[in-house]
């Protein structure tokens, strides 16, 4: 082969493969957004958190700030589709803190029940191209 089409050769390999392959997504993971509401006993969680995490061994957590009973993860930190196990937290700041054995600092007392965060069975499934709104209402026992 001579060596100007070698070069040719391989500038338009070179071209073809960029056309097909692309830059690169702007999304790899498939993110997902995802939204919802939370209340506790019929009232918006003033302020607290909630965690997505994955079920299985592998997968993308993410989480959100529990504002005015709403909360918001937009799709650039969103969840890939799967099932994820969720989690909500939110403490109350006027009730006494309680104090942790073998540390000096006193923790908030959490609002929201065990069943929903530390022992967590709820789930959630995030589909690609679906809105994935979940709102969660929660009773305190």
């Amino acid at each position: 082969m001579q060596p100007y089409k070698k070069i040719e050769c391989v500038t338009v390999c070179f071209l073809t493969t960029i056309l097909f392959v692309g830059c690169g997504s702007k999304n790899p993971l498939n993110r997902q957004s995802v939204s919802g509401t939370v209340t506790l006993n019929g009232q918006p969680v003033e302020s607290g958190s909630i965690e997505f995490q994955p079920q299985g061994a592998k997968g993308t957590m993410s989480g959100a700030v529990i504002a005015d009973g709403k909360y918001s993860i937009a799709t650039a930190q969103g969840l890939p589709p799967g099932n994820y196990t969720v989690r909500i937290y939110s403490a109350d700041e006027t009730a006494e803190r309680e104090e942790v054995p073998g540390e000096s600092n006193k923790l908030a007392v959490e609002k929201i029940p065990a069943k929903y965060n530390t022992e967590s069975t709820l789930t959630k499934s995030v589909e690609a191209g679906k809105d994935n709104v979940f709102d969660f209402e929660i009773l305190a026992e």
